[in-house]
């Protein structure tokens, strides 16, 4: 019998072991809509790269980048608990 895409994705998520790996890119994504919101244009000069110890790791291209999302990490924090749960990400990390 035919199975809906949308419930194949997530059992084959979870068969393959990658669901840590999936949740990880997501919340990238997730943050480089957010900073877009914050920074507008200047979001170019930033990313998310990896996800490790409740860590957010970001690359950035200078430091006034760094210090404007840092005095908004509280606000990115709340809303990536909102949609990934509060224990997801605790803090944001910079590498310039």
């Amino acid at each position: 019998m035919w199975e809906p895409i949308g419930r194949l994705i997530p059992k084959s998520v979870r068969k393959a072991g990658i669901t840590a790996a999936v949740n990880d890119a997501l919340v990238c994504e997730e943050f480089d809509r957010i900073a877009r919101h914050i920074l507008g244009e200047a979001a170019d000069k930033c990313r998310a790269v990896y996800v490790k110890d409740r860590s957010l790791w970001i690359a950035v291209l200078s430091n006034s980048v760094s210090s404007e999302l840092k005095m908004y990490e509280q606000d990115i924090l709340r809303a990536l608990g909102e949609r990934f749960g509060q224990n997801r990400v605790s803090e944001l990390r910079f590498m310039v």
